[in-house]
């Protein structure tokens, strides 16, 4: 239930829920198309002064709310994809679909940037989950390696790599070193998935947010706390046939 309702320039009338951070001392925005628009603030801050403060933010919201968009039409949940962007390999793919009689649905790449959807294609749930599996594959060969050369680079070993399509995070690394990445991440700005990748890897040494971990983490990727902030609208990237 939103506690409140913010009105952009265009008009627009946006809802937006108050969460209370008990450790944080700023205010944070976050917009996605899950959550929608959530302003969390401190345990001791003055909300007589809220109203003031999400104004300001009003161009803000309409910027990350236009990508959001963008990124998610309203026909996105009801037609496949025919063309998307996987900016982390600066890569873009065209799909084709091709109906078949067979029982199995198949995706594989016939050749640079083009995908060929095979099998009764006009089940769009089948179409979205066999793309899904087409992109455990590409994670496979190109987050893997990746994870494996910053591995060398860095000196941090892991227990073994798996790509899957979490929900909610983006990677975990268990008490053994294995490192989970989420397929999702080829939609990700670059330098955002190396930052991931290191934050991962960083967990075989430091189990943990403390202040050493993320120490480890600034050794190996400066602006570690910048792009952190930035990933909590890293969805705003994501396709709605993929969340």
């Amino acid at each position: 239930m939103a506690d409140a309702v913010l009105e952009l320039a265009d008009g627009r009338r946006i809802p937006y829920r108050v969460a209370v951070s008990p450790r944080g001392h700023a205010i944070r925005f976050r917009l996605s198309a899950l959550g929608g628009l959530v302003v969390t603030v401190p345990r001791a801050f003055d909300r007589s002064r809220l109203g003031t403060i999400v104004d300001g933010k009003r161009d803000w919201v309409l910027h990350h709310l236009e990508r959001l968009e963008a990124a998610n039409p309203p026909t996105a949940t009801l037609t496949p994809p025919r063309e998307f962007k996987l900016l982390a390999l600066a890569e873009t793919w065209r799909v084709e679909y091709q109906a078949a009689l067979a029982k199995v649905m198949t995706a594989r790449t016939a050749g640079p940037g083009r995908i060929v959807v095979a099998g009764q294609v006009e089940n769009m749930a089948a179409c979205h989950a066999v793309l899904h599996r087409w992109l455990v594959r590409r994670g496979q060969d190109t987050l893997a390696p990746w994870l494996e050369r910053l591995s060398g680079e860095t000196g941090l070993r892991h227990g073994g790599i798996a790509i899957k399509g979490q929900r909610t995070r983006w990677g975990s690394c268990s008490a053994r070193g294995g490192i989970n990445l989420n397929y999702k991440l080829l939609f990700l700005p670059r330098e955002w998935v190396r930052y991931v990748l290191v934050h991962e890897l960083c967990h075989t040494v430091e189990l943990n947010h403390s202040p050493r971990f993320w120490d480890l983490v600034q050794r190996f990727e400066p602006r570690a706390r910048e792009i952190s902030a930035a990933l909590r609208n890293a969805r705003a990237y994501l396709p709605a046939w993929v969340l």
